[in-house]
């Protein structure tokens, strides 16, 4: 029967009891420093087990442990509550570990959010903190959106949405389940085919150059389609990013600055003329000044600067297509980025190469651009045939190539910044 009576032990100051069930050990607080106070719990504790079958004691066992993590929980709780549903748009915000999303961007997020939580206000009052939302209520939300009749893309806007902020927020939420991840997103491989943009070939290109209006937007549309980079990075351009002498631009792009990504972007021989001409004329730090500050005014106003220099060039900006109610945007300041790539993988530069300039991280990223038809082709190679480079896009120098290649075989994880360096340093000899 020693083994029903328990026996007591100190951890620093605290008496602790402890005693073995069906071969259990269970070690338990007695929350005291007074030796006699301590004997007198260990003997209530143990007072029914002297009395019970081994059957019962394991059941007096599983209800008392039951209890202790029930109350370790509720203590947990009161000292550091789960995250409640109003504070969590803030939390989001303050996330580390959520996207680098634009204020355009977060601000829709937000909307979508305000929509959710208003819902839930109204029809579940009672559910205080995230956890509480389970998967019958992430369903029943899914069914709300769909009654509502929003399209396709704004119901997968919402899902993604809520299942973001439930993953970024889990540690906070300490639930156990994303309830949102059991919602299947509705025609996502039909509005990614929709929602693809058109590729522009080189001669396009020129049209659109020509259809620009100013110096300020032909240099950054050229800008663009030489670096692959956003319009957001393109507008925002130091002189400070740019080696002329290494020829190399290094920028974080804005989308992932919070993560302290650097890109490495060729400054092919074109565009290096057309931006010393730039920095021959322009003081200050910035390459683009006017731009800047009528895009800071607002940023939609330089995409549709751009979108009217396509429409000049005889390319519709947006159209309609069976099955999608609004207009579909097909060319616009992303093409530039979509061509850079284009332009890159057809003249043989590696994907890896690509995506290393571009800032993309998956080669699924770069397989919208990758339309490369028969007049494309065709015209690489005349252009090739006569000994020329591509229109817009140079075609690499075959060593440097050759060495670039190596460079990226001997990458890795840990020595990815001493053979970047002594790439760079060698090209700049």
């Amino acid at each position: 029967m020693k083994h029903r009576t328990g026996h007591i032990y100190k951890r620093g100051n605290v008496f602790w009891l402890q005693y073995r069930i069906e071969g259990r050990v269970v070690k338990q607080s007695l929350d005291t420093t007074d030796p006699e106070e301590a004997d007198e719990k260990r003997k209530k504790i143990m007072r029914p087990f002297m009395a019970a079958d081994l059957a019962s004691a394991h059941a007096i066992v599983e209800s008392q442990l039951r209890s202790a993590e029930t109350k370790a929980k509720n203590a947990t709780d009161d000292a550091h509550p789960p995250l409640a549903l109003p504070d969590a748009w803030t939390a989001y915000e303050r996330a580390a570990n959520r996207p680098d999303s634009s204020e355009r961007t977060l601000s829709g997020y937000e909307s979508a959010w305000k929509r959710f939580s208003a819902w839930m206000n109204k029809t579940h009052p009672d559910k205080t903190f995230m956890r509480d939302t389970d998967a019958k209520i992430a369903s029943d939300y899914a069914q709300k959106l769909t009654s509502d009749k929003v399209t396709n893309s704004t119901f997968n806007q919402h899902i993604g949405l809520l299942r973001m902020v439930w993953r970024c927020l889990a540690a906070q939420i300490r639930g156990s389940l994303n309830p949102w991840m059991e919602i299947t997103k509705r025609g996502v491989k039909k509005q990614q085919r929709a929602h693809r943009r058109r590729t522009i070939t080189a001669e396009q290109f020129d049209k659109i150059l020509a259809g620009a209006g100013t110096a300020d937007l032909h240099d950054l549309i050229f800008t663009l389609a030489l670096t692959g980079q956003r319009l957001v990075d393109g507008v925002m351009l130091r002189w400070d990013c740019i080696d002329f002498k290494r020829r190399l631009i290094t920028l974080s792009p804005r989308k992932t600055a919070r993560y302290g990504k650097e890109v490495f972007i060729p400054l092919f021989p074109e565009l290096a003329d057309l931006l010393q001409k730039r920095r021959d004329m322009t003081a200050g730090e910035v390459v683009f000044p006017d731009l800047i500050a009528e895009y800071q005014r607002d940023p939609s106003i330089i995409a549709k600067h751009i979108q009217k220099a396509f429409k000049k060039a005889g390319l519709t900006p947006k159209e309609n297509r069976p099955g999608i109610k609004r207009a579909v945007v097909v060319y616009g300041a992303h093409s530039l980025r979509h061509y850079f790539a284009t332009q890159a993988l057809a003249a043989g530069i590696p994907a890896e190469i690509v995506k290393r300039i571009t800032g993309h991280t998956s080669d699924a990223m770069l397989e919208g651009y990758e339309h490369i038809d028969a007049a494309m082709i065709g015209g690489l190679a005349a252009k090739l045939s006569n000994g020329k480079p591509l229109a817009a896009l140079p075609a690499p120098d075959g060593d440097i190539l050759e060495r670039v290649k190596a460079a990226f075989k001997k990458m890795n994880n840990k020595n990815w910044k001493t053979v970047r360096d002594d790439f760079l340093a060698s090209i700049a000899k």
